[in-house]
């Protein structure tokens, strides 16, 4: 049974989309639903605000479907997904980094993609942070490590422009406002793919090594069960071939066979 429940408090920021999933009368996590959260803008990792649940999202619902486990996704801004999440006993955060500052906070539950960040940019190559603040604006996501390492090694009036979306990051990019873009290279992809965008995307040399998981907060309850019963499954999706299907579905047919013929 699935219940899709929008509940709009203002604006988008505040938007909340709830999905229950319950499969043969199986509990979740301590008897209780599991509270998946989901940040908006990350597409194609996820976004319950958006048409298509992501890559996360959808990996999310069969890994539920195939646990048996009752799971509820909230939609939040990502500034309050990792706050909630840390508090909420039954707290599941999707598209998670897994960082040396973050490592401890969390219950890392599947490793799911490596998701690099890179300097992406229209007319020349950058492979560093200084070499690209001092060209011109540098676009970022507001909130996260990345803004603070920009702001951390900026000097004089180079700028950075923190944006609440990527999508905005990718409009200031085409329009020239920004010189670059530091971002997920699968993510500004996507979203240069899906803006239409003609002139073709330079992306720099990986500027960091992050793989992406699904956590959970440190007072969930069976966590390492849980982590167990969520391996299997996902080993079960490579074999059945239905992680190649989503990832095809939100990448094409030659970047998921790239990705997958690296080992995950």
């Amino acid at each position: 049974m699935c219940i899709n429940e929008v509940m709009a408090r203002g604006r988008r920021a505040a938007c909340m989309l709830v999905l229950a999933t319950t499969l043969g009368g199986a509990a979740g996590v301590q008897g209780e639903p599991l509270n998946v959260y989901v940040g908006q803008g990350q597409m194609p990792f996820a976004d319950g605000v958006a048409k298509r649940a992501g890559l996360f999202g959808e990996l999310m619902h069969e890994l539920c479907t195939r646990t048996a486990q009752q799971c509820v996704f909230r939609s939040l801004p990502w500034r309050r997904v990792l706050s909630e999440a840390e508090s909420d006993p039954h707290g599941i955060v999707l598209n998670l980094g897994r960082t040396p500052e973050r490592e401890a906070g969390f219950v890392w539950l599947l490793d799911v993609l490596p998701t690099p960040y890179v300097l992406v940019s229209l007319d020349r190559t950058f492979d560093t942070l200084g070499d690209a603040l001092q060209a011109g604006p540098v676009a970022v996501m507001a909130g996260t490590v990345r803004a603070d390492e920009l702001k951390r090694i900026r000097s004089g009036d180079q700028r950075v422009v923190e944006v609440t979306d990527p999508q905005q990051a990718a409009e200031l990019l085409r329009s020239g406002r920004v010189v670059a873009w530091y971002e997920i290279d699968l993510r500004a992809m996507y979203l240069w793919h899906e803006m239409n965008a003609q002139a073709p995307l330079r992306l720099g040399k990986p500027l960091s090594n992050t793989r992406s998981h699904i956590a959970a907060s440190l007072k969930v309850e069976g966590a390492n069960t849980l982590s167990k019963q969520m391996t299997a499954a996902f080993a079960d999706m490579h074999r059945d071939g239905s992680w190649q299907r989503i990832l095809t579905s939100y990448l094409g047919l030659d970047r998921s066979r790239a990705l997958l013929s690296d080992g995950w």
